[in-house]
């Protein structure tokens, strides 16, 4: 008995040796990094079934967590909702009306608006009146505090509203032929573009809106040497969804006396006739694989609506974020939370408090829900990182200028499974480098 004991004892002790020596390993990669010289590093690593912290450094410093904080707004947003809520956009009749109700549907396309008008033909409507949009669900604020202004025709980060159609995007055809260089909307919606687009030996295209000249007219630069594409986000959503809506009205011969859209509740006793409907649980995907930040804040915005009965807003969306993790035991004590998907550098964060939210995520919904919604090597953010690792790494990515990290689950060599934040800000290397030294970090996790 005594030598069992004396093997069992001696098992521990190489495990710990083990442990502190990976660990000494991971000060060693910081510590040589010139990262540690110019930038901030922080770091925090922590047992799921114990909560025993395995390594921190700085993990109290308040840092932006650019996209790693949808992982801490979508789970809270989703729990408020409930995994059976669908985003539903319906149509309404009463008194010879068409009324609207919008949902923030992130997914509704135009395709889903025409079946919706053809429903409402076959059911042998040929006119209307008025046309009436209830979009109280979510507020008319369509950028989140704290974003780039100069980020406006980035396609990643579009508006956001009630209005939410066709990915908040318009793709525009750039053409090379014999009369020129022209530039061809999607859709039939009035887009102005200034063409500047020059003919060269590569596809190198941007665009630009002068929100202080004409925050309508979208300016393509740039050289092109073939056909292209380029994705624009909707400047005006209100103005491109009733151009979609009227559009299929029109196609359908539905004829409308007054063609402008008020504002109006749906009464009642109005007749239901055409829905289009989409689960939110299906935003996971979008959010925690993809990075989506379209859909991380209409969830969360559309969740605080719901949670406190109210029209979805900025301030009960981040009462959501904050109640949910207060209620679950998880301090929050400094923590300033701007928006939902990470993009605000008005956001500030601790790896202390990720890693501490993680393990109680993986307490909550266990460890396969867990592993199924964030993104393994070969997937979303991580689909061309560390593709050897796949079955060992779960995690969401984040990433701005001069801003990266990563956080998420490592399951280790010896089937452990640890909670991980790296936060790295401030830096003036190539972000290529950055994720690099994220990957040595994580290969060492995962031999501990």
């Amino acid at each position: 008995m005594k030598k069992i004991f004396q093997i069992l004892l001696l098992f521990i002790l190489l495990i710990g040796f083990s442990n502190n020596c990976n660990a000494q390993t991971i000060s060693e990669i910081i510590s040589e990094s010139p990262l540690d010289k110019s930038s901030t590093i922080a770091v925090s690593i922590k047992d799921t079934d114990s909560g025993k912290t395995i390594y921190e450094y700085n993990e109290k410093k308040l840092l932006h967590p650019a996209s790693t904080l949808k992982v801490f707004t979508a789970l809270p947003a989703l729990e408020a909702l409930g995994e059976k809520y669908t985003f539903k956009t319906i149509f309404y009749t009463y008194n010879n009306d068409l009324y609207l109700k919008l949902g923030a549907d992130p997914f509704l396309t135009s395709e889903n608006l025409k079946q919706c008008i053809k429903e409402i033909k076959a059911q042998g409507y040929k006119s209307f009146k008025n046309i009436y949009i209830d979009d109280s669900i979510i507020d008319n604020v369509e950028w989140g505090v704290g974003w780039m202004w100069d980020d406006g025709t980035n396609s990643l980060m579009q508006k956001f509203s009630a209005y939410n159609i066709d990915n908040n995007t318009i793709n525009l055809t750039i053409t090379k032929n014999s009369n020129g260089i022209t530039i061809t909307p999607s859709s039939s919606y009035s887009l102005p573009v200034l063409n500047t687009v020059k003919a060269g030996n590569k596809n190198d295209l941007y665009t630009v809106r002068h929100d202080w000249i004409s925050p309508d007219i979208v300016c393509v630069s740039g050289t092109i040497s073939g056909n292209s594409n380029i994705k624009v986000p909707i400047n005006n959503m209100k103005r491109y969804f009733e151009n979609r809506l009227f559009n299929y009205l029109d196609r359908s011969n539905i004829k409308i006396e007054n063609k402008t859209c008020l504002n109006k509740k749906v009464p009642e006793n109005a007749k239901k006739v055409s829905m289009s409907a989409h689960f939110a649980s299906t935003t996971m995907g979008n959010i925690l694989k993809s990075s989506d930040n379209r859909c991380a804040e209409t969830l969360a915005k559309v969740a605080g609506g719901v949670k406190y009965n109210t029209t979805g807003n900025l301030a009960d969306q981040i009462n959501l974020f904050y109640d949910f993790w207060n209620e679950n035991g998880v301090d929050t004590s400094g923590i300033i939370i701007s928006d939902a998907s990470g993009i605000s550098r008005n956001n500030l964060i601790t790896a202390d408090f990720m890693t501490n939210a993680l393990n109680k995520l993986f307490n909550i919904y266990g460890a396969d829900k867990m592993k199924s919604i964030l993104a393994q090597p070969g997937e979303g953010t991580m689909a061309q990182r560390m593709l050897n690792h796949r079955g060992s790494l779960y995690l969401k990515t984040g990433t701005l200028s001069n801003i990266s990290g990563i956080t998420g689950y490592v399951i280790t060599e010896n089937g452990k499974t640890y909670s991980v934040a790296i936060l790295i800000q401030n830096f003036i290397y190539p972000m290529s480098q950055i994720k690099i030294f994220e990957n040595q970090l994580l290969e060492t996790i995962e031999k501990m």
